[in-house]
């Protein structure tokens, strides 16, 4: 990308070549260190390259010892723009005005928005973070790191237990996680705690209820393991108990992995494209060059001025072009290995939920057919298997 900038600022040259001897007059280019890129060739004696501006005029001896012609196809780069608009002085001025303008439109925070507030007022989290500069008119690119803006948001709020800053085009986006207090005065209905899942315990911890299991028992799906009921068994008393079990949870899953992986890999050639939309219509005004490569992955930066609640119908979008290439690659016996675990602990994580973790996986079985290796594996989990269960108090 870099050596094309470069090349874009010194200027240079597409021809087309004619000739018998082209070959013999590319390999001295290249001994003369003359700089040449995109060597395309139509036939036995016509072919395209690029060529330096610089290094175009040294051609002419080459070409008289090779008896080869050439004809200039396209001019690109800084000297070619530079001339084409010198006589156009004007509407140059006046085109990077309207970019610079823009420009500062597109980084200057026109609204702070904040949401997840509901004991805090909104107005006392956009006063503070006016203090430290998020306001309407100032420059995006003036604020510290949204890392910096976060600690500082948090110092000043403590009534928040975390809260996010992002900047979404020309939108402060501040998002409040409020502290929740345990409510004391809440009651709830007399209920077991039961498991969720098979599983060996491992951790009990009850605040309120009878443990009816200990660690290292094997529980089933549906055992109490601390009860509602407290008190003596002929008359108990019940109660909504409370507590959290982990246990190991046995898991076996079976991963197919193939053995040839093709995927798309960057090259290291990019191009880029600039568009002015209007009214949801873009016009392209930079990036006019050829694309030399066929295979590429496009991604769009978006700048959307907004004048408070207001879209303007003018906006400024930048296009990244990146070359890529199929790969197919082979892998081998600890790569194939690598991908089965990793498969099987996103099935794993799938299946059980948040709160949790791979303690560990091992392979069990391992057979290949064709281009695909079958893999059994047997994992380990800790997670929490605890879940409420109503107690019905005439049933018991």
């Amino acid at each position: 990308m870099q050596h094309n900038w470069l090349r874009w600022f010194n200027g240079y040259l597409i021809i087309i070549l004619r000739g018998k001897r082209i070959e013999r007059f590319i390999n001295l280019a290249i001994q003369k260190r003359i700089q040449i890129w995109n060597i395309a060739r139509y036939d036995e004696q016509r072919g395209k390259l690029a060529v330096k501006l610089d290094d175009f005029f040294r051609l002419k001896p080459l070409l008289k010892e090779t008896g080869c012609r050439v004809r200039v196809m396209g001019r690109y780069g800084l000297p070619f723009f530079y001339r084409r608009v010198r006589q156009r002085y004007a509407f140059f001025i006046g085109f990077i005005a309207f970019i610079s303008m823009l420009f500062l439109l597109s980084n200057m925070i026109w609204s702070v928005e904040v949401t997840g507030t509901e004991k805090i007022p909104k107005y006392k989290v956009v006063e503070i973070a006016d203090k430290i500069g998020i306001a309407q008119g100032k420059f995006s690119f003036m604020l510290d790191d949204p890392d910096k803006i976060q600690g500082k948001l948090m110092e000043q709020i403590p009534e928040a237990s975390w809260i996010g800053f992002e900047m979404k085009g020309t939108k402060a986006q501040i998002r409040v996680v409020e502290k929740v207090l345990p409510d004391e005065t809440v009651q709830t209905g007399p209920k077991h705690i039961i498991a969720k899942k098979s599983a060996i315990v491992r951790n009990i911890f009850a605040s309120q209820g009878k443990i009816t299991i200990k660690v290292n028992d094997f529980v089933r799906k549906g055992d109490i393991l601390v009860s509602g009921l407290i008190g003596k068994e002929q008359s108990p008393i019940a109660i909504a108990a409370k507590g959290k079990v982990e246990g190991e949870v046995w898991y076996e899953t079976e991963v197919v992995v193939p053995t040839v992986q093709t995927q798309a890999v960057y090259t290291g050639e990019g191009h880029e494209n600039y568009y002015i939309v209007l009214w949801g219509h873009p016009v392209k005004v930079w990036g006019f060059g050829d694309v030399t490569f066929k295979q590429y992955e496009a991604k769009d930066e978006s700048f959307e001025p907004k004048l408070r609640n207001l879209q303007i119908p003018i906006s400024w979008k930048k296009e990244h072009l990146l070359a890529t290439e199929s790969k197919t690659t082979k892998l081998n016996s600890n790569e194939i290995l690598t991908f089965a675990i990793e498969a099987a602990k996103r099935d794993i994580l799938t299946k059980m939920g948040t709160g949790g973790y791979v303690k560990e996986e091992k392979v069990l079985h391992q057979r290949q057919e064709n281009d695909k290796v079958y893999i059994k594996m047997h994992v380990i989990t800790m997670e929490d298997i605890a879940e409420e269960q109503t107690i019905n108090v005439e049933g018991e």
